[in-house]
């Protein structure tokens, strides 16, 4: 599986969404037209034939550009419209916990930051759906049928689901569809409007003859544009299922290769057929997001169903399926024990066994990667302390500082007085207390730890939000100048923070060739090479290595300043995927050229992924001797 082959083949898909999307606006218009010639009679001439395509097709385009708007706040928009509730990190809800570690395994061992997770507490059918514009603002929604009636295993294989759908790019062209669906749909809106709009009619003028005139009026108009809609949402519903159905088996498929465990895809499927209530979905809004579900909301589909037959998606996966569905009941608290651990993979001379440096850069987005195990295992070698300030707002806020207080001791201690003058001296405390502890933390930790605190940053009010940017930007400032790592981990947070903050949309695609963007992958390259060699011979070395594809001849380039790699992984960060996936192996190869990549490397090449949109993996990791 490769998922930056499905972002690409998602990406290609927004064009064909937008030509169904135009010529439904067109059927729409000729209904309308229809209509309103019925409505007004001989009135009806080529001037309001006019104005009523221009008015109709205003409608459907300020609905869709209203809702997309709108949807430029990350998946919490769609989260709170569904009903959802935010569960906060730190939890003590056995459900709840154990959801959120699941996540936060997923997360790891995807390389991406943990979303949030919310819960639609009146949704008793089996459901789940990843919503958001990228994976900085991404969130994970179950039903509380999900969260109590599934096991474990279960609940891991619906969570993969939704990550696939993250990281096949499905989430982006989701949450698109939302907004085109909603401007077909609005026409609907407002027939059902001007209908409910009667009931706070005065009844004395409905009994005289102007009154009951103006009431059929009204009733014909409300009628007709709710019936039009109705053609309208059909159009819609047909779109999501074109869209969604296919990428439904890709999503199985990439769960069962990220949990290592088909049963917990389908043993979820089963479930779902034997429930009463399925996966259906009460809440009004459903429809418009119908395509983003697990499984079949149960929404009135006009016979186009977003989601292949759960026969089909179970034999998909289980072959030699007999055919029935499984009961299940809402477990008691005697079957409330967290006894599930990842599954271990063998270990040979006290390392992980995994694969070469080599196989790993030539398999960079290859779905055999990634796997929740690794992930678990990572996040069990964090203490639980530091999972638990993780989870705190001050210390999560304290583990970053600590991150970047200097290593001078006297620099130190100026920076440490600074925190404890702006957020008091256990602040600052904090801050040096974790920066001792992690001391030689491999990347693989460090990088995890740092993702688990991103869901917890996000919970700051904008006020803190602002504080602690400040801050973080003065330490970095502190010392005159900005290292490697002090400008990896401000893009790590500017990133994921800003898009939630910043309420940032969208990000266009704009170069779609690797040619187009040589000099600046030239520039990145050869930082990497400088990075990872002793001598600059050894450099030019690495970077010939790593450039010998690409056309033409490039020498290695001087860095001078850290803008100019700043403006590199801007460029890049419009780039399409397969354009991305050229630059990561390029830098790979640079840093790997010596056979081995230390933590700081490894460190440095997710974090310049993860500032263009690609997460990446943790690589195989040898964490006894830091060492790849």
């Amino acid at each position: 599986m490769d998922f930056f082959e499905a972002q690409e083949q998602a990406r290609r898909r927004t064009k064909w969404l937008m030509l169904w999307f135009v010529l439904a606006i067109l059927l729409v218009v000729v209904l309308v037209n229809v209509f309103a010639y019925y409505l007004l009679g001989g009135r009806f001439g080529e001037n309001e034939s006019t104005l009523v395509s221009i008015l109709t097709v205003g409608i459907i385009l300020a609905g869709s550009g209203f809702k997309s708007l709108q949807l430029n706040g990350g998946g919490a928009v769609v989260a709170h419209d569904l009903g959802g509730r935010l569960i906060l990190p730190g939890s003590t809800d056995f459900h709840e916990k154990r959801l959120l570690n699941v996540v936060e395994e997923m997360a790891i061992a995807s390389g991406m930051p943990v979303p949030q997770v919310y819960v639609m507490d009146d949704e008793e059918g089996i459901n789940a759906f990843a919503a958001g514009t990228e994976p900085s603002n991404a969130v994970i929604g179950v039903t509380r049928g999900c969260l109590l009636r599934l096991s474990r295993d279960e609940l891991s294989g619906v969570v993969a689901h939704e990550f696939s759908h993250i990281l096949n790019g499905d989430m982006r062209l989701n949450m698109r569809l939302i907004g085109l669906v909603f401007g077909l749909l609005i026409i609907s809106i407002i027939g059902r409007t001007i209908l409910e709009s009667l009931r706070y009619q005065n009844v004395s003028r409905r009994n005289s003859k102007e009154g009951a005139g103006v009431i059929l009026v009204v009733v014909a108009l409300g009628l007709g544009l709710l019936v039009i809609g109705g053609v309208g949402a059909f159009f819609g519903q047909l779109i999501q299922a074109a869209v969604s159905r296919q990428r439904e088996f890709l999503a199985d498929a990439s769960a069962v290769q990220f949990t290592r465990n088909p049963g917990g895809v389908t043993g979820a499927l089963k479930k779902i057929g034997g429930l009463s209530t399925g996966s259906k979905m009460r809440n009004a809004k459903a429809t418009e997001a119908s395509h983003l579900f697990f499984s079949s909301g149960g929404m009135f589909s006009f016979g186009l169903a977003t989601h292949p037959p759960l026969e089909a998606r179970i034999l998909a996966v289980e072959e030699s399926w007999d055919g029935h569905f499984v009961s299940s009941e809402i477990a008691g608290l005697a079957d409330r024990k967290e006894n599930w651990k990842p599954k271990e993979s063998s270990r040979r001379d006290g390392h992980f066994e995994g694969m070469t440096m080599a196989a790993a850069l030539d398999q960079l987005s290859a779905g055999e990667r990634w796997g929740v195990a690794l992930g678990g295992r990572i996040r069990d070698g964090l203490s639980e302390a530091w999972r638990e300030a993780g989870h705190d707002r001050e210390e999560a806020q304290a583990l970053i500082f600590g991150l970047l207080l200097s290593k001078d001791d006297q620099l130190r201690k100026r920076e440490s007085r600074f925190l404890e003058e702006k957020v008091g001296r256990e602040g600052g405390q904090a801050a040096l207390r974790w920066q001792e502890e992690m001391r030689g933390l491999h990347s693989s930790r460090k990088i995890a730890l740092m993702e688990i605190v991103l869901p917890t940053l996000r919970s700051l009010s904008d006020g803190e939000y602002r504080r602690f940017r400040e801050l973080t930007q003065w330490l970095i400032a502190s010392d005159g100048q900005v290292d490697l790592f002090e400008f990896m981990l401000e893009r790590v947070i500017s990133r994921h923070l800003g898009s939630h903050f910043e309420k940032r949309g969208f990000r266009k695609t704009r170069y779609r060739v690797f040619d187009h963007l040589l000099d600046e992958g030239n520039l990145l390259v050869s930082a990497f090479a400088g990075i990872g060699s002793r001598d600059p011979e050894q450099a030019d070395t690495a970077h010939a290595a790593a450039t010998q594809v690409w056309p033409g001849s490039f020498r290695r380039a001087q860095v001078s300043t850290l803008e100019q790699l700043g403006c590199a992984l801007d460029q890049f960060d419009q780039a399409s995927p397969l354009v991305k996936r050229q630059l990561l192996v390029a830098c790979g190869k640079a840093v790997a050229h010596d056979g081995k990549i230390t933590s700081e490397e490894a460190e440095l090449l997710r974090a310049v992924a993860d500032s263009i949109g690609c997460p990446v993996p943790p690589f195989a990791v040898e964490v006894e001797e830091g060492e790849i």
